[in-house]
């Protein structure tokens, strides 16, 4: 295979399994064995939320058409990697060009979206996309072919210690990836203990695995465990104090003894 078609056969899949994904991250929004989605229904519901539009309906209707622009943008994409592994190459052209132009107008439509909402960050995520959307057209359309050489792989000393290297390197990587979803994976379905930092408030570090079922579990086995006393408060810790943690979300319970009283 020639660079000049590796290059463009891997811009194809790169753009194909983004928006694949994508997709299947909005059709599994939550957590489950091997995959950690997010959840956007309750990130849309939080954004108009801060519009004053707190009915569901909103966000249904705006993540439903998210979902299917970006289930368009995944079927272009993946007309396009078909065609050309067809070998029809101004066909998968045509095709990319109509993927890149949708894909740009999508990120344009998040980008307004996150002036409305007021979320700076994603702005500046989006854009980013914008532009190496662009990138990727120039590199796919105006790559230079002086120079197409064929890419063949010799069985030089080079490329065995090369090849080794990277054979240990994803063993290491590998086992060390097994070995931490194992001792975390847990924390799913596993109930967060509480630290009490002063007299009746209660901290909790959840961990980036825990969602919402974690954090109703967290509630009532701490109110289990704990029957002499009464939750008043519950907030939730400012983003920037997780910012040397390993945590997804502190929690803090603002506590105080039960009062019985006592009927002659």
């Amino acid at each position: 295979m020639k660079e000049r078609a590796i290059i463009r056969f891997s811009i194809l899949v790169f753009w194909t399994f983004f928006w694949g994904l994508s997709v299947v991250d909005k059709i599994i929004p939550d957590v489950h064995n091997l995959w950690v989605g997010k959840d956007f229904f309750a990130l849309f519901v939080k954004f108009f939320g801060s519009l004053g539009l707190k009915e569901p309906i909103f966000a249904t209707v705006a993540l439903a058409t998210v979902s299917a622009l970006e289930a368009v943008n995944f079927v272009f994409y993946l007309l396009a990697l078909i065609s050309f592994s067809k070998r029809r190459a101004p066909q998968a052209e045509k095709w990319f060009f109509r993927a890149v132009f949708s894909s740009m107008v999508l990120f344009s439509l998040f980008s307004i979206a996150d002036q409305v909402f007021g979320d700076r960050f994603q702005l500046l995520e989006h854009g980013l996309f914008w532009l190496i959307l662009i990138a990727s057209w120039i590199l796919y359309k105006f790559v230079s072919s002086s120079e197409d050489n064929k890419l063949s792989f010799k069985g030089s000393k080079s490329f065995k210690i090369a090849l080794i290297v990277g054979f240990c390197l994803t063993a290491i990587t590998s086992i060390s990836i097994v070995d931490f979803s194992n001792k975390t994976f847990s924390n799913v379905n596993s109930p967060v203990a509480g630290e009490e930092v002063v007299e009746g408030v209660y901290k909790f570090n959840f961990p980036f695995l825990a969602d919402k079922l974690v954090w109703e579990k967290t509630i009532n086995t701490f109110k289990k465990n704990n029957p002499n006393l009464k939750v008043n408060y519950i907030y939730t810790g400012p983003s920037e104090l997780n910012s040397k943690k390993k945590t997804h979300m502190l929690l803090y319970v603002f506590t105080e003894e039960k009062s019985y009283s006592i009927r002659n």
